[in-house]
């Protein structure tokens, strides 16, 4: 019986937390689609904090509930609301776990993964000005068509042709 009693206490406590949902708030005027996709149907836009029940994780999208109404949002639209001991274990975490992957496409595309920019933070990024020179440097390095066959024939490096792949993997046959 007290094994009993121990299970039912257990799964009580399971129960409660399954049904604790996360909750967090949009960083800025956001797209509340109806599918997780970019270029799914936009039911409404929600405005800059606006306060987002979180239901379901689906990869880079979040499926939210806010405003009475449910919907996706993109995971980098949302900043969560942590409790103390949440922030505690972010803030000593390496930067390299704290790093969010983020996928955005199109309907029926194959996944396309980018990662967080490191050793910039939101204020660095705002307070970035142009640098022509690093550009004038970066224009240096361009070759032109000319340019790269001579190259390729100083070194005997050799022309091959590279098929180009339609959605579906396979090749197409008049690529050249």
């Amino acid at each position: 019986m007290k094994i009993r009693w121990e299970l039912v206490v257990a799964l009580s406590l399971w129960a409660a937390s399954a049904a604790a949902a996360e909750t967090g708030y949009v960083i800025r005027v956001t797209d509340l689609k109806a599918r997780p996709y970019l270029d799914a149907e936009t039911t409404v836009k929600l405005p800059e904090k606006t306060r987002v029940e979180i239901l379901v994780r689906q990869g880079p999208w979040m499926q939210v509930q806010a405003q009475g109404k449910t919907g996706y949002v993109r995971m980098l639209q949302v900043r969560m609301n942590l409790t103390e001991s949440a922030q505690a274990r972010v803030a000593a975490s390496p930067a390299s776990s704290r790093t969010v992957a983020a996928v955005n496409r199109p309907a029926g595309s194959r996944p396309t993964v980018t990662t967080g920019v490191r050793g910039f933070d939101e204020q660095g990024l705002k307070d970035a000005q142009p640098d022509p020179a690093a550009f004038e440097r970066m224009a240096s390095f361009a070759a032109s068509r000319d340019q790269a066959q001579q190259f390729a024939q100083s070194t005997s490096l050799a022309a091959r042709s590279v098929a180009y792949y339609n959605e579906d993997g396979k090749p197409i046959k008049e690529s050249k």
